[in-house]
């Protein structure tokens, strides 16, 4: 168990993760050792013991089956690797900033401060929705340029990060979200809202937010808007605010 201990630390395997697998091979060990012990004094017979061993293996494989597959899972997660720390992410119906993954949990800050332990058994079952772009990239497809405008600091620093943006872009996050308007709200009124608050609000983010038309429903219009920022704890912060305004637009706009 020492020698076990040891070796998962050097791979940096999270506690959770070493205390299931430790109670795993002790139960392993001890089953072995007793249907030896049985097997040698001859108490029991071998096919009984063998029989046996075949049952207490199921049941330990059943009582475990949940942590094994988030076990599982957490290797698929970190070889495929969907997102990493620091990431904004929404996983089924979750979402929040990329504090800490591990071989169980993958560790999701919410905007209440709060830290969410999402199995990654979940990840691999739910959707996952990745908020980080490279805003070079969508500003291509968008027809737009983008300058990078932070402040140089030297030459060296400047090559470097010349360097990373040439591997990597600059990479942001581009977080959206839906707001319903019911039918019986004046569209127009709402429109014009709408553009009043983007255009408030344009120079908090990267890029002016937009309110993009997304579907008609029965009881009205389904609007989703976008914005862009920097530092995921953006969509925390300033993002939420911005939320909470756009979504005020029904003291904005006048029943019809």
């Amino acid at each position: 168990m020492r020698t076990v201990t040891i070796s998962f630390r050097k791979a940096g395997m999270s506690a959770e993760a070493k205390s299931s697998v430790k109670l795993m091979l002790r139960l392993l060990f001890l089953g072995v050792a007793l249907s030896w012990i049985l097997s040698a004094t001859a108490l029991i017979d071998s096919t009984a013991i063998i029989t046996s061993g075949a049952l207490f293996g199921t049941a330990i494989g059943l009582a475990f089956s949940k942590a094994l597959s988030n076990i599982v899972s957490g290797f698929y997660v970190l070889g495929a690797r969907p997102f990493r720390v620091g990431d904004y992410v929404k996983i089924g119906d979750v979402e929040g900033v990329v504090s800490e993954i591990t071989l169980n949990y993958t560790r999701l800050l919410q905007s209440d401060f709060t830290r969410e332990f999402v199995p990654n058994s979940k990840v691999v079952d739910s959707q996952v929705t990745n908020y980080r772009i490279r805003i070079d990239d969508y500003m291509v497809m968008r027809g737009k340029e983008y300058t990078n405008d932070a402040r140089k600091s030297g030459r060296v620093r400047s090559a470097f990060d010349g360097l990373r943006n040439l591997a990597t872009g600059t990479e942001v996050f581009r977080y959206s979200f839906e707001v319903n308007v019911n039918k019986d709200y004046d569209i127009a009124l709402v429109d014009a809202y709408f553009d009043e608050i983007c255009e408030k609000w344009k120079d908090e983010f990267i890029d002016k937010p937009e309110v993009l038309f997304s579907s008609e429903v029965m009881f009205g219009v389904v609007y989703k808007v976008v914005y862009i920022v920097k530092d995921p704890m953006d969509i925390l912060g300033k993002g939420s605010d911005f939320t909470h305004e756009i979504s005020r637009f029904q003291f904005a706009a006048k029943a019809s």
